[in-house]
C-alpha cells in the first residue's frame, strides 16, 4: 500500500507524514496469520527530476534542488483555479488541457488554500 506524504489531504490539521507514522503504531505479532495484510511503501516528497527525466523522490534522486520541479496537487488546483501559469513538466499534457478545460468552465471558481508545504 502505498502511502504518500500528506495521504489524508486536509491541509495542515494532520502532519505532513502522520499518515505514514500509523503504520508504525500497528503491533506486528509473531505469528504471520495475525498480521496485517499490506505492507506500507512509505513515499517521501515527490517531485520531477530535470536530470532524471522523471518523477523522483528524496530517497531515489541525488540531484539539486534547482534540479527538480516540486508536483503539488494543491498547487496545481490553485494555478487551475485561477487561470495560471502550469510549470514545465507538472503533469502531462494532455491531462493538463482536460484540467484546463474543465477549471475553466466552472461559474463558480474554486478558492485553493495553500498549506504551508504546498508552496514548495
Amino acid at each position: 500500500m502505498i502511502i504518500g506524504r500528506d495521504h489524508a489531504g486536509v491541509g495542515d490539521y494532520y502532519g505532513m507524514f502522520d499518515a505514514q507514522l500509523i503504520f508504525d503504531k500497528i503491533p506486528r505479532p509473531a505469528e504471520e496469520g495475525k498480521r496485517l495484510l499490506c505492507e506500507p511503501l512509505k513515499i517521501d516528497w515527490t517531485f520531477y527530476c530535470k536530470k532524471c527525466d522523471g518523477p523522483a523522490s528524496l530517497r531515489t534522486c541525488p540531484h539539486d534542488k534547482k534540479d527538480r520541479v516540486i508536483v503539488s496537487g494543491t498547487m496545481l488546483r490553485k494555478l487551475l483555479s485561477e487561470g495560471g501559469t502550469i510549470p514545465d513538466h507538472f503533469g502531462r499534457d494532455e491531462v493538463l488541457e482536460i484540467l484546463r478545460e474543465y477549471y475553466s468552465s466552472l461559474t463558480k471558481k474554486v478558492e485553493v488554500k495553500l498549506h504551508k508545504a504546498a508552496t514548495g
